[in-house]
């Protein structure tokens, strides 16, 4: 049972992967928005839904384990996603400090949110209180 659930929970970080790939599409090249604000808005949407999933899946608050997890497909696979993006931008047109802190702006919101997110107090009003 546990490795039923380890897997659906790994299935969360992927699908949060997919939409991070989707959301992006749409809002930036669909309908042309741009910026950090729209990183942190559709980071807290794919946050909320790691939530929400892993509540639904799980029925519980998800233990350091099952966190972790999850946090470290996610955030990882955005991580090297970025990192691959900066060496692109930087074998191409070089790479300064500002160019850094432009990635790190749009990145760190999703890892950040999605921890926040999968806080004991975030996915216990998802799964409901006792009683």
């Amino acid at each position: 049972m546990d490795d039923l659930k380890r897997s659906r929970v790994t299935i969360i970080a992927v699908s949060a992967i997919v939409l991070f790939f989707l959301t992006n599409y749409l809002a930036r090249f669909l309908f042309g928005l741009t910026g950090v604000l729209v990183s942190v808005v559709i980071a807290a949407l794919i946050a909320v839904y790691i939530s929400w999933s892993v509540a639904r899946v799980l029925k519980r608050v998800p233990t350091g384990e099952e966190r972790a997890r999850v946090l470290w497909s996610y955030g990882g696979f955005l991580g090297a996603l970025f990192v691959a993006w900066a060496a692109y931008v930087g074998l191409s047109t070089g790479l300064d400090m500002g160019a850094v802190i432009f990635l790190l702006s749009h990145y760190l919101p999703y890892p950040a949110l999605a921890h926040l997110m999968l806080s004991d107090r975030m996915v216990g009003r998802f799964v409901g209180e006792p009683g």
